[in-house]
């Protein structure tokens, strides 16, 4: 055999069962992150009504299966993505969405016709309030009120709900200035709603005149009311709540232009928009749905960890030895050692250890690309 034998090039042996399994479990590991992603924008984009969105970017994400060939191979009439959104769910999305503009357009007694026409138990008991209802239903009712207040900052019982959505409606007939307001889009299933604000009828004339004092009477009725309405609840630590907070938007009336006065909070399209998120978590939770989007409990997770870390002095080793694109979160000024945990580590150490940062959103979305 001539010496040029020596370089005669050696194909790869095949691959080995072992190296398959290992490849094929990295695959599905991939699969499985790029399909947890998918499904945690998902929620987010339906859960805040982004419909349009989410048929965007669920048509552009599908995870398409191919054949050798590189084909995409057809699934079977029928199979649903179990990480996909049906029409059904968009077409709720969309009902939701026209119940949000109402509301941040200062529409209430529009609103309430949706929620009672597409959504009748968010505000099923708001008729027969002042009744009362029968003690075993209302106890159900308030522990589930209950339990759902460790994880949002509204309440879904349809009592408040209805309570709310009224004293923000005597807010929007207290105003003498309209709050006009504008969305991107048109809603799916009511375009009616968008170009429209509440009607010139539903404002103070600060001129005082006939019309202005007929309005202010309708206004004083509404109080009453309202304070009716709250003095049926019968937890007596709501009741409380409901009366300090009906004081105070009362005094609205006591201004001639109330936008002026330091009552103009109560004007503010934040206070819309606080009622359109409760209204919205409200029917998600009606529904056997999550009442907040599983990407708010991923901060609110990471946010309390980080932030427990940091407050504990937690150190790790210094991230520029951690593998490619693993990173701490980004801090706005380094945060020296505490001195107890100085004294116990070596200096050689110090310098390959580092204070566990808090975690703020919005610095982590600036610097992430």
């Amino acid at each position: 055999m001539s010496s040029s034998s020596s370089h005669i090039y050696t194909p790869t042996p095949p691959l080995t069962h072992r190296n398959w399994q290992v490849n094929t479990y990295l695959f599905h590991l991939y699969q499985s992150f790029i399909s947890q992603k998918r499904a945690l924008i998902l929620d987010y984009l339906v859960q805040r009504c982004y419909t349009r969105t989410a048929r965007a970017f669920a048509a552009d994400s599908t995870i398409r299966h191919l054949d050798a060939d590189g084909d995409e191979i057809r699934r079977p009439h029928g199979e649903d993505d179990a990480l996909g959104i049906t029409e059904e769910v968009l077409h709720q999305a969309d009902l939701r969405r026209d119940v949000q503009t109402g509301i941040l357009s200062g529409r209430i007694d529009d609103t309430i016709n949706l929620l009672n026409d597409n959504f009748p138990s968010i505000l099923s008991s708001s008729a027969s309030t002042s009744a009362g209802t029968e003690s075993t239903t209302h106890k159900v009712e308030h522990s589930q009120s209950r339990r759902v207040r460790t994880v949002l900052p509204f309440t879904v019982e349809p009592a408040h709900l209805y309570l709310d959505l009224r004293i923000l409606a005597f807010i929007e007939a207290s105003r003498t200035k309209p709050l006009p307001y504008s969305l991107s889009r048109p809603p799916t299933s009511d375009p009616e709603l968008i170009p429209r604000i509440s009607p010139s009828s539903n404002f103070r004339d600060p001129s005082g005149e006939a019309d202005g004092d007929a309005h202010l009477a309708r206004l004083l009725k509404h109080v009453y009311e309202l304070y009716d309405c709250a003095q049926a609840l019968q937890d007596p630590h709501e009741r409380a709540e409901y009366q300090h907070e009906l004081s105070a938007v009362s005094s609205l009336l006591a201004y001639k232009v109330p936008e002026q006065s330091p009552m103009a909070k109560y004007l503010a399209q934040e206070r819309r928009q606080l009622v359109a998120d409760e209204i919205n978590s409200a029917i998600l939770y009606r529904a056997g749905c999550h009442p907040i989007s599983y990407l708010e409990l991923c901060v609110r997770y990471n946010t309390a960890i980080w932030n427990y870390m940091n407050e504990h002095d937690f150190r790790v080793p210094h991230s520029r030895g951690w593998p490619a694109g693993i990173v701490l979160p980004s801090r706005s000024q380094p945060m020296p050692p505490s001195a107890p945990l100085a004294a116990k580590v070596s200096v050689s150490r110090q310098d390959d250890l580092e204070i566990v940062p808090t975690f703020d959103l919005s610095r982590f979305l600036s610097t992430s690309t």
